[in-house]
């Protein structure tokens, strides 16, 4: 069926996709890479945080009552850079990670058609196929991968260490705290790295969404092509108009002839030899079958000379151009063909003036 899609998108389908904003990208990607970053993050800045946020309480604490508009200013400006001193990395690493994985999926893209509403959108067949479609399922199946693997990973940190568990009451806060942290931030690595896996197969799967989603059909195909190279019965009747134009140019063109050279029948070349114009004779006219038949009753109109030369006419037909100069192994033949022509009006002059 010509409406099936089954051909792959063309360069141009691709292009123009892209503008729309309908491109390659996976959200699972971005959201794995922010979490491995801001765990990363995490591990060597927790001691440099808790070091500003132990900082951070003296100074509140040591703040007078002595309330005015501009120690209020200062205590706030203070307590913000503060704040942007301790959590600063963490959402700089976000937007970073955000932003590069943008780009290596995407590139630099700014679509005002993504920005537009879409009325299918709030269609409810459309939505119920939203809900219960292949994409749906896929959703679903991430989701419950997410949990069992949250669940199973906080399940094997509890187990082991189910055995320090009760000799934690024998440690102070502090080790205590650097005890479960470390667990915490296996805990974390473990789902983070985990999670790439899932980022992987959602890529996978975006991929074929996104291919299968700009598909064509041959009608698509033939559609582009009539944008792209423009209609093919417009440009055959274009092109059967400029060789009308053509001809009829060259035809008139031979009024300025001295010789037509004939097949006889299957070939004929309308020569001029003209200083002022080219050193050497050159071609007006030419043509095959019902174009050398049209040429030599023009040739009779006009008064030209028509001389058959069957391996003349075929060699001026096979290897001169119109408006090209003849080559030099054919000098002597033309310069033969037309003493001749010159000789014969000649003569009619002189038949003229007696």
């Amino acid at each position: 069926m010509s409406g099936e899609k089954k051909h792959p998108a063309t360069p141009r389908r691709r292009e123009d996709a892209r503008k729309k904003g309908q491109v390659l990208k996976s959200q699972e990607v971005i959201s794995a890479l922010m979490l491995i970053g801001l765990v990363a993050v995490l591990k060597f800045w927790i001691p440099a945080m808790l070091v500003r946020i132990e900082n951070l309480f003296p100074y509140v604490l040591s703040i007078s009552s002595d309330w005015n508009e501009r120690s209020v200013a200062t205590v706030m400006f203070n307590i913000l850079w503060m704040g942007i001193q301790i959590m600063g990395p963490i959402f700089g690493t976000a937007f970073l990670i955000a932003l590069i994985s943008n780009y290596i999926q995407v590139g630099v893209l700014f679509s005002v058609e993504a920005m537009k509403p879409q009325l299918s959108r709030m269609s409810l067949i459309s939505g119920a196929k939203r809900m219960f479609g292949i994409k749906a399922w896929v959703e679903l199946a991430k989701s419950i991968m997410k949990v069992l693997l949250i669940g199973y990973f906080v399940y094997a940190n509890i187990r082991d260490r189910l055995h320090i568990y009760p000799a934690l009451q024998q440690l102070n806060v502090g080790q205590a705290a650097i005890f479960l942290g470390e667990a915490l931030m296996e805990l974390a690595w473990n789902i983070s790295l985990s999670f790439l896996g899932i980022a992987a197969f959602d890529y996978m799967y975006k991929k074929w969404e996104h291919e299968k989603q700009l598909r064509m059909s041959h009608e698509d195909l033939k559609q582009e092509y009539k944008q792209t190279e423009g209609n093919p019965e417009l440009k055959s009747e274009l092109k059967k108009r400029q060789r009308a134009i053509s001809m009829s140019r060259m035809m008139q063109d031979m009024k300025q002839a001295d010789v037509v050279v004939t097949n006889p029948t299957h070939f004929a070349v309308a020569l001029r030899y003209d200083l002022k114009v080219q050193n050497a004779p050159f071609v007006v006219a030419k043509g095959q079958d019902q174009v050398a038949l049209r040429m030599r009753e023009l040739a009779k109109e006009y008064g030209l000379v028509i001389m058959e030369n069957k391996p003349l006419a075929r060699a001026l037909y096979a290897q001169v151009d119109i408006g090209q100069g003849i080559p030099a192994d054919l000098y002597k033949a033309v310069a033969e063909v037309l003493a001749f022509v010159y000789r014969l009006k000649k003569r009619k002059s002189l038949r003229a003036s007696i």
